[in-house]
């Protein structure tokens, strides 16, 4: 049975040898198109020019045999054909200027590569050629170009009539026969060439795929690589090389260590998470226990042990209560982008509804607001958020101040953020301590936290929610001289 990695490590393979494959396709095919296109146009090309010559030859001999008056028999053919020989004399006078143009003209050239030319006369019979030839010939009223058979392949034929310029009766016929021979040639080494270069292209295109390939598949290797190490150890350190290039992989390579990260961040806080809470439960699951244990034994037959074993188990079970609420609380911070996303809350009513609240339950407390702000102040937050976060900060303010019973509430606005100030003057922290309060279930003093009903998790819980829409919380604190949090909350646009 082959093994899971053994089955990446071949499907890994493959994926190569068919990239390999499709780049070496499209490389080759591309190439084949353009060499195709270019042939084709070379062809037509050469083509056109040997069709303009043999025009332009056929356009010379027409013109030369129709000045003739006679239909065209050989020996007046070749006698055009041919340079005339021109007596030395006395100059002629102009009344016996020669007549005959074509007599100084220069000889037609006939022994152009592949160029055969054939005369026929008015019955087309053959009268002059200059090679012979098993091309058949057509009579034709006109200039007619065709493609022949050739015993070299494709020919070109032209035929055109010959008409006298004295009487425009039909003299004869010029055939011109283009074998090709030469356009052949080029065409058969052209084609050869671009063969032997797509030869080379062929094995170019392929050992250029794989190297392509190789570079495109080492990151996602590397990567499989680094997800098979996770998955067989959660707290692997092994991390993707993010290189200094800002390219996709990079951006990938920096993406999955930051998940790797943000994961392996989230194991360790769930672990922690799991081990405060079950510190946390089993003092007052502890304390149950062994008040149960004292009734089972001998307690319930004391009425004063029995209330007072009743009392403590309620005590403790109303703290479980809070922490499970508590731990609810925390677990469903991370749905606030889900449905709380534009949630809009006014923020001056929600503190002096607060305040006014704590006022009543805490008389002997004086809880001031000072705002610098008049009218409708609304903080992206749900209502029932921010509530949480300001009831748990006075909470804590009214809780842990000693002699001096006040409390401070300052609202202020400044670059798109309303700042949120709550300060007491209580016990105070050491700085050790301000770095720590946000940290679940850590307490400044324990045994003072715990007469007081704290579990740990309500600063835990402002922080997570303040930070879930946006915001920051931040915390001064001197021993003996109190503590200020400081809460900022992102306006709303409207």
């Amino acid at each position: 049975m082959i093994s899971s990695s053994k089955k990446k490590r071949k499907e890994g393979s493959t994926i190569k040898v068919r990239w390999t494959f499709l780049t070496m396709s499209v490389i080759f095919l591309t190439f084949t198109v353009f060499a195709f296109l270019l042939l084709n146009t070379f062809q037509r090309v050469m083509l056109d020019s040997e069709k303009e010559e043999m025009e332009e030859l056929s356009e010379e001999l027409v013109d030369r045999f129709s000045n003739h008056y006679y239909v065209l028999e050989k020996d007046s053919v070749v006698s055009m054909l041919e340079e005339p020989k021109i007596e030395l004399g006395p100059i002629p006078s102009p009344k016996n200027y020669i007549q005959r143009e074509e007599e100084f003209r220069p000889p037609v050239t006939l022994t152009k590569g592949g160029i055969m030319v054939k005369i026929y006369n008015n019955i087309n019979e053959l009268v002059y050629e200059t090679e012979e030839t098993e091309i058949d010939f057509e009579a034709s009223g006109f200039l007619d170009v065709r493609e022949v058979s050739g015993p070299e392949g494709t020919a070109l034929s032209m035929v055109e009539p010959v008409y006298s310029k004295y009487h425009e009766g039909l003299l004869g016929y010029v055939q011109i026969v283009q074998t090709l021979e030469g356009y052949h040639e080029m065409t058969d080494d052209i084609t050869y060439s671009i063969l032997i270069i797509g030869l080379g292209a062929l094995i170019f295109s392929s050992i250029i795929g794989w190297l392509l390939i190789n570079s495109f598949v080492k990151p996602i290797t590397q990567l499989t690589s680094a997800m098979e190490s996770i998955q067989d150890n959660l707290e692997s350190d092994v991390r993707l090389n993010e290189g200094t290039k800002n390219n996709e992989f990079s951006k990938l390579a920096r993406t999955y260590n930051d998940m790797v990260d943000l994961m392996q961040g989230n194991i360790t806080s769930q672990r922690q998470f799991v081990e405060d809470v079950s510190h946390e439960l089993r003092t007052p699951v502890a304390i149950v226990e062994g008040h149960l244990k004292m009734l089972t034994r001998w307690g319930k037959n004391d009425p004063e042990i029995l209330e007072e074993s009743i009392e403590a188990s309620l005590t403790e079970t109303q703290r479980m209560k809070s922490l499970v609420q508590e731990m609810l609380d925390l677990s469903r911070v991370q749905e606030i982008d889900v449905h709380y996303k534009h949630e809009e809350t006014d923020v001056l009513s929600l503190v002096e509804q607060l305040v006014a609240n704590f006022q009543m339950l805490y008389p002997d407390f004086a809880i001031t607001i000072d705002e610098d702000f008049q009218g409708e102040l609304t903080v992206l937050m749900y209502r029932n958020h921010l509530e949480q976060v300001l009831v748990n900060v006075l909470d804590n303010a009214v809780k842990y101040s000693t002699d001096r019973k006040e409390v401070h509430v300052s609202i202020s606005v400044s670059n798109d953020f309303v700042n949120i100030s709550i300060q007491d003057f209580g016990s105070g922290m050491e700085k050790s301590d301000v770095e720590k309060i946000f940290n679940r279930f850590y307490r400044v003093d324990k045994a003072r936290s715990r007469e007081k009903g704290g579990t740990g998790l309500g600063l835990p819980i402002v922080k997570e929610l303040v930070e879930g829409y946006g915001g920051r919380v931040s915390v001064t604190s001197l021993i003996d001289q109190g503590t200020i949090f400081n809460i900022k909350l992102p306006l709303s646009n409207k």
